[in-house]
């Protein structure tokens, strides 16, 4: 018995491992940053630039049906009335099963004018 068990544990640990997905990776150029908050009004915030490049990896099927639409930029202006130069990070947004890679610019500056 010890020796079926032995033979069993052996085969397990020479069996090749199962291959993980081909994972592939591309950059989306020229997508649009949008502003958003969860209390001010931002759709006068200008953003500077007002695109980025996001270069994004999955599976190569997931991959192969991934379009820029899928793909959303935006910055959190929660907590900003008006604002003059400020920094901030761009957030990307994806769909299930892919990773950001890179953010090409990782920040924008946005200017908030103030409401009158």
């Amino acid at each position: 018995m010890a020796v079926g068990i032995w033979l069993t544990v052996r085969k397990d640990v020479e069996s090749p491992a199962v291959h993980a997905p081909t994972v592939t990776k591309n950059t989306y150029g020229n997508v649009p940053v949008l502003a958003v908050s969860a209390n001010a009004i931002v759709h006068q915030a200008q953003m500077d630039p007002q695109s980025v490049n996001v270069t994004v990896s999955g599976p190569a099927e997931t991959m192969g049906s991934l379009n820029a639409s899928q793909i959303h930029a935006f910055v959190n202006l929660t907590g900003f009335a008006s604002a003059q130069d400020l920094a901030c990070d761009v957030e990307i947004s994806l769909p299930p099963g892919t990773t950001v890679v890179e953010v090409e610019p990782p920040q924008v500056t946005v200017t908030i004018p103030k409401q009158p």
